[in-house]
């Protein structure tokens, strides 16, 4: 029922120039009409004191009547124009212009009293709705529904590590206002990058691309959003640090797929959201990262539709909780190339970057069962000493070295846990 209202009102409210070229119109044909009413009383005149009389009081009825309408128009032309803009900001959810002066017209003082009140009410509901699902209320003359349609989309799940405890030893006023901060760095950076936020799950965030705006390039926006977002978490640990407040380290998991996206709930209160194990895998990948000892995974439909901006490194076969079949995760390094100077600390180390040959050599002894091969690349691949996955990788052949498998061994790893 509040989505109804608020379409209907909105609606409504994105619709200025009818009403507003309704009241010019009347102000005209006041004018006109006042003219035509001196006119009838001088075509009296014309017939009782003489022609000449008569003539001289049309001439002057008509002239009052024209100079009437064209006042009225002239008063109210400006205040009437900036109604329109302020009504034509709303619908474009707009909040930057300045509300309009009192005109000393009391119906258009009312107006713009009720434009101002409908401002308000509109930056309200669209900080706890998307703004694109706003936009589509605004612009839709259907009743909403429940129910969605099907489509692929990009889903992000992120994590703080070790938030549960860190939370049992602040004060509930200054962890609120550190998630406040962490939140509101993060989520403009997902936003700048055509993100819709479904939700905050505690210190979780998950988030949608290519639902409810259409975003064909989804799985790149996701990405490089990923990518500020860790950017930006690696600089409010700094300022966290200065300001006696613990760091956040946070993981994030991105999946491709079809979900159906749309209204979901009761038909008295919906929720927008995706639905479909999409959904479920990117929340798996995000907590895969603690296994790997990465901090951003992305499935193999994301790598794929991500393109050649990024660096990915593959880091296993898994069958994540809940599924059935394995899937193949990377690692999003980082950007390939920076092409300005706000993308330069986006940039994949180089040093990882020149061992990726070596390191596809070593994941591809490895899963068949040529384990000494597989130490061998790796040492050339990378540095177990600072690289965590590396270092997880050489501990893990090192053990099968030592205590070779049998035949029934896989390099598909299964998780009974997230």
């Amino acid at each position: 029922m509040a989505d109804e209202t608020m379409t209907t009102t909105l609606t409504t409210v994105a619709k200025p120039h009818r009403a507003i070229g309704m009241a010019t119109a009347a102000i005209a044909l006041a004018g006109v009409a006042i003219g035509l009413v001196l006119s009838a009383v001088a075509l009296v005149l014309v017939v009782e004191p003489g022609p000449l009389v008569g003539g001289v009081v049309i001439g002057i009825a008509s002239l009052a009547g024209l100079v009437i309408a064209g006042w009225g128009g002239q008063r109210l032309a400006a205040p009437l124009s900036r109604l329109a803009l302020q009504a034509e900001a709303l619908r474009d959810l707009d909040a930057s212009l300045p509300a309009p002066a009192p005109t000393g017209i009391a119906e258009l003082d009312r107006l713009g009293n009720a434009l101002r009140r409908m401002k308000q009410a509109l930056g309200v509901f669209a900080v706890y709705v998307p703004r694109d699902l706003v936009r589509q209320l605004i612009s839709r003359t259907s009743e909403a529904q429940l129910g969605g349609e099907r489509r692929p989309i990009t889903v992000m799940f992120s994590d703080v590590q070790g938030f549960t405890s860190t939370a049992e030893h602040l004060d509930p006023e200054e962890l609120m206002r550190m998630t406040c901060t962490y939140f509101e760095a993060v989520t403009a950076e997902l936003l700048r990058n055509h993100a819709t936020i479904d939700k905050y799950i505690g210190d979780s965030v998950m988030a949608l691309w290519n639902a409810p705006r259409r975003d064909l390039s989804h799985a790149r926006h996701a990405c490089y959003g990923v990518l500020r977002a860790r950017h930006v978490t690696r600089r409010l640990a700094e300022e966290f640090s200065a300001r006696g407040w613990p760091e956040f380290y946070t993981r994030f998991g991105l999946h491709t797929g079809e979900a159906v996206v749309g209204n979901v709930g009761s038909s008295d209160r919906m929720a927008y959201t995706a639905i479909g194990s999409v959904v479920n895998l990117a929340s798996r990948l995000e907590g895969l990262n603690k296994f790997h000892h990465t901090q951003i995974l992305v499935s193999e439909a994301t790598y794929r539709g991500a393109g050649q901006s990024f660096v990915f490194r593959p880091v296993g076969l898994v069958v994540p909780k809940g599924a059935r079949d394995a899937i193949e995760v990377f690692e999003l390094l980082g950007l390939a190339a920076a092409h300005d100077s706000a993308d330069a600390p986006l940039v994949a180390d180089p040093a990882i970057m020149a061992g990726l040959p070596d390191w596809r050599e070593m994941l591809l002894c490895y899963r068949t069962r040529r384990f000494d091969a597989a130490e061998a690349a790796l040492q050339r691949a990378a540095r177990p000493d600072t690289d965590a996955v590396a270092a997880s990788f050489a501990e893990r052949i090192a053990r099968l070295r030592a205590e070779p498998p049998g035949a029934e061994w896989t390099p598909v790893i299964s998780f009974a846990e997230k």
